[in-house]
């Protein structure tokens, strides 16, 4: 897979991972809210080195086709978040676009930026028509970014998501680019 490295004044976000970073990235990884605000996809608690290299070095191809890709960000010099997408639809032009920032980068703009980084990406690379996503209800930061980045709401998952016993609902967001 081509590696992509794209700027912006704040970030850099890049499909080639930096081992130089990986203590960050599993310091970053593990927040014991982060497997609960991403719906639990794939992030647990405690995040290990194990779970770190396997998450950098999966297969995101089949054939010649890639149909994920994660882009590491990085404030500063510093690992920050993840911002990927995933499930990319070629005859149907979409993708489901997700991110997560480590906490103390929370709250700095960085998720918008690197969002809005992925869109052009998105529209201008890959030639996608859409993205979509789905948020929990609770998640109000998250809910921001995508408001701030143009997406709009199509309606609620309701109890979609179980954890800890207890069920929660989702808000679906998409984008025409």
């Amino acid at each position: 897979m081509q590696n992509y490295t794209i700027e912006s004044e704040k970030i850099v976000i890049t499909t080639n991972f930096p081992r130089e970073h990986l203590d960050e990235f599993i310091q970053c990884a593990s927040d014991p809210d982060l497997g609960f605000n991403l719906m639990n996809h794939g992030f647990h608690y405690p995040y290990t080195e194990e779970d770190a290299v396997e998450f950098i070095e999966r297969n995101r191809e089949a054939g010649n086709e890639i149909f994920a890709m994660d882009f590491f960000i990085f404030h500063e010099n510093h690992f920050a978040g993840i911002i990927g997408l995933s499930d990319i639809d070629y005859d149907n032009s979409r993708s489901h676009v997700g991110y997560w920032t480590g906490k103390s980068f929370r709250n700095r703009g960085i998720a918008g930026e690197a969002l809005g980084l992925v869109i052009e990406f998105a529209r201008k690379t890959l030639k996608l028509h859409s993205l979509y996503t789905s948020v929990l209800t609770e998640n109000i930061p998250s809910i921001s970014v995508l408001i701030k980045n143009g997406f709009s709401l199509d309606g609620i998952q309701k109890d979609c998501f179980e954890y800890d016993r207890k069920f929660y609902s989702a808000f679906a967001f998409s984008l025409v680019l």
